[in-house]
């Protein structure tokens, strides 16, 4: 059995729809021969319609196929990246306290260790030093000069009172717009 590659149709859907106006045009049309045209041009119109439209639907199916296979793919390799990351912190953990248990031992000269492929130094941190801040302490007890005031907008009830409102907007004292509600989009369903 052979299969016959789909043919891409020339026009653009954009083409196709100028071509249907047209059309619908003379098909509402009181003079019988431009109907009768009109419903000619309209049965070859037709399929070539239908195929562009399986042709868009099977792309963005395609697509969508492409796109759950690498989200699947980005998540499985994540996950084997969080893994290693794991493992290298544990060895890493393993080979700090091995050091600062040698330094411990042996003093500075601990400090070092090479092997036959690679050496290994404890070293200080450096940077700014760590702070310790006593968690047992509320927010509100601390100095209020250690204390951020941040103003944050209150968006739920913004919302809230926009879809609320008879006109679907808010303004504030000055007569300036702060929120209205937006129409609502839309999305096509594909079988």
């Amino acid at each position: 059995m052979t299969t016959t590659p789909i043919q891409p149709l020339r026009e653009t859907l954009d083409e196709l729809e100028q071509q249907l106006e047209l059309i619908t045009q003379y098909l509402g049309s009181e003079i019988p021969e431009d109907k009768a045209a009109a419903e000619a041009v309209f049965g070859e119109l037709e399929p070539k319609i239908e195929k562009k439209i399986d042709g868009y639907v099977g792309r963005i199916n395609c697509l969508k196929a492409n796109r759950d296979f690498r989200q699947s793919e980005a998540k499985r390799i994540a996950d084997l990246a969080k893994h290693d990351a794991a493992a290298i912190a544990w060895l890493t953990d393993k080979l700090l306290g091995f050091m600062e248990r040698r330094v411990e031992q042996l003093g500075e000269r601990g400090r070092k260790l090479e092997g036959k492929l690679s050496k290994v130094s404890l070293c200080n941190n450096g940077g700014k030093p760590q702070v310790w801040i006593n968690s047992e302490i509320e927010i509100e007890e601390f100095p209020v000069d250690y204390v951020k005031r941040v103003p944050t907008l209150d968006s739920e009830r913004l919302k809230e009172d926009a879809i609320a409102s008879p006109q679907g907007e808010i303004r504030d004292n000055n007569g300036r717009l702060i929120a209205k509600v937006l129409p609502r989009g839309r999305h096509i369903r594909l079988a």
